[in-house]
């Protein structure tokens, strides 16, 4: 690897600050606090990071975007539901790495990436984005709790979840219950919904021919039987009505439940964090599947950085993104909270043996699934948003919940053509 920092090509055209858009989510706490001093003071470069609740950030790079102006942005956070959309208007990362001549360059290791995260930010074989983090969904569980109802193993399918969150539940009145999720309507229930749809057999909608499969029978079991462990069965807490991504690690934290599928790098607030409660308590699992083990499944989503087309410092901007994705920076965005994308860093030994969850997350990596990545997906996943809380709230069936989803979704189909 050269000894030289940039090449007198990057010096040549070097800003006085980048630019990068993103969301609000506090797992970037690793290059927000290190990551961009450090960058700062190799290159001199400022960086500033605005950050963003989701929907305002989709609505303000979309209409950026589209504008055909130059970017006010060099960089771009981008989402795997994103992708779908904004493809076309990042810059292939192939080209990139042609001309790229920062000190990472040479041996970046793209290689070490799972192939699921750059899938993730890919579109028709095509790379738009550097993967940095990989979000999958694993079962959080306290053994200790398990073991005084009797439970010397974790759940590994449905019934026996059940079970042990009906055990666990009662044994925890009247503060800490069976299991956790999200439920509020927001931006966290279909993902947290997702494992369950997944290892039930359903699905969302088939990308390629459009087949709608959110109210066949088994999402409509799915649904029945996430909804129930709230409404019928009462292992979960009734204020997980308004949870969302902070509320799941802070109940936790707070021991509130002592069962969770929530996603994996949650696991290093939750277990690690001094402000944990239950730090220490936590172990992980396979999501359990419907009848056995080999049914789990589970979500698979992630971020990744990607340097819009119409950038005006793309050079400098890719090698930003070659700074914080590096090795070193993703090994050591883990303990501030990110679940990195490189396989080098999950199967690290001094990794599993310090965080414990990323060896169940390498191995539900195997056989999770990714939400839609189409043009459609972000429209239809705000109406399964509402049919999900219509039944969790009971104001709708299972079935008619979907089927008014499933109505929703081919009109926005037919319209987009």
């Amino acid at each position: 690897m050269s000894s030289t920092l940039f090449t007198p090509a990057l010096a040549r055209s070097k800003p006085a600050k980048l630019t990068v858009l993103g969301d609000s989510a506090p797992w970037k706490g690793t290059i927000i606090e290190d990551a961009i001093p450090a960058f700062t003071k190799e290159t001199g470069i400022e960086v500033e990071y605005i950050q963003l609740p989701n929907e305002p950030l989709v609505t303000r790079a979309r209409a950026e975007l589209t504008s055909g102006s130059t970017t006010s942005f060099d960089v771009m956070q981008m989402g795997a539901s994103m992708i779908g959309w904004m493809h076309s208007y990042m810059a292939d990362v192939n080209e990139l790495m042609k001309t790229a001549g920062g000190k990472y360059a040479a041996d970046f290791g793209m290689d070490e990436f799972s192939q699921a995260s750059i899938d993730l930010a890919s579109i028709d074989g095509v790379q738009r984005g550097i993967p940095y983090r990989s979000t999958t969904y694993i079962l959080h569980y306290q053994p200790e709790l398990l073991e005084q109802v009797g439970l010397s193993a974790p759940p590994s399918n449905f019934a026996e979840y059940l079970d042990a969150a009906q055990k666990l539940t009662e044994a925890g009145k009247p503060n800490r219950f069976g299991v956790g999720y999200c439920a509020r309507q927001g931006g966290a229930i279909v993902d947290h919904f997702g494992p369950y749809l997944l290892s039930s057999g359903g699905g969302f909608y088939d990308s390629k021919t459009k087949e709608i499969l959110i109210n066949n029978a088994e999402s409509v079991a799915a649904v029945d039987y996430y909804a129930s462990l709230l409404n019928k069965h009462k292992v979960v807490p009734e204020d997980a009505l308004t949870w969302e991504w902070d509320e799941i690690i802070a109940n936790a934290q707070n021991d509130r439940y002592a069962m969770g599928i929530t996603l994996n790098a949650s696991a290093t607030p939750i277990n690690r964090s001094d402000k944990s409660k239950t730090k220490g308590r936590w172990q992980w699992a396979l999501v359990p599947g419907r009848e056995t083990i080999a049914d789990s499944r589970s979500s698979l989503g992630g971020w990744s950085f990607a340097v819009p087309s119409a950038g005006a410092n793309k050079e400098w901007a890719f090698e930003f993104v070659q700074f914080i994705t590096s090795r070193e920076w993703a090994k050591r965005s883990m303990e501030k909270g990110n679940a990195s994308a490189r396989l080098s860093v999950l199967n690290d030994p001094e990794v599993i043996a310090k965080y414990g969850f990323t060896k169940v997350m390498a191995d539900q990596l195997k056989t999770a699934i990714a939400n839609p990545r189409d043009a459609y997906w972000g429209a239809v996943e705000a109406q399964l948003r509402a049919g999900l809380s219509k039944t969790l709230l009971g104001q709708a069936s299972p079935q008619d919940a979907m089927d008014e989803v499933a109505a929703g979704w081919e009109r926005t189909m037919r319209r987009a053509g």
